[in-house]
């Protein structure tokens, strides 16, 4: 398997769609009304409007995709303005283990670098073991808790930038 990462295009936009449907679909039975959530789920492409998106493909099928939002663009408002934030990083179920979290996550970190960022930030939740095993492990760290999402708690996690090259380091020592 040789993963490609590469920027959204138009034509991404209903496998992207699909895959973070699939990449959630475990999680249905905890969250508050699952419909409306899935369907919010459902529209991780139109970020791209605003932010980065990038896709993982393998064998010309969308495997994963996360969103890069750089200092200045639009954000929720936990995260402050300089900030980069990481959001929606979906691997497809088929092709999780093969390490295509890992290298989405190493791509928005090279471009909170790129864009000198003092910060990246993200949201996670405990029910995302594997994620939040991953983003533990790079040196992110929990400095609040947020409202819970559809009934599910989620925490702020913040890497400094002066931590970005060591977790790059340990991204390209699994890979």
């Amino acid at each position: 398997m040789h993963p490609v990462l590469r920027p959204f295009s138009h034509g991404d936009r209903d496998s992207v769609n699909r895959v973070a449907q699939a990449a959630f679909a475990q999680y249905r039975d905890l969250y508050q009304d699952w419909p409306s959530f899935n369907e919010g789920i459902g529209r991780m492409a139109a970020l791209a409007d605003s932010a980065e998106l990038l896709v993982s493909e393998v064998d010309g099928k969308i495997a994963g995709a996360v969103v890069h939002v750089g200092p200045g663009r639009p954000r929720s408002t936990i995260f402050p303005e300089d900030w980069s934030v990481i959001r929606m990083l979906v691997v497809a179920p088929a092709y999780r283990g093969h390490g295509i979290g890992r290298r989405l996550v190493a791509a928005c970190l090279r471009a909170a670098q790129r864009d000198g960022a003092p910060m990246v930030g993200l949201h996670t939740s405990p029910i995302m073991a594997s994620a939040l095993r991953m983003y533990l492990g790079l040196g992110f760290t929990r400095d609040r808790d947020l409202d819970p999402i559809r009934g599910v708690a989620y925490g702020r996690y913040v890497l400094p930038a002066a931590k970005l090259k060591a977790a790059l380091g340990r991204l390209s020592a699994q890979a």
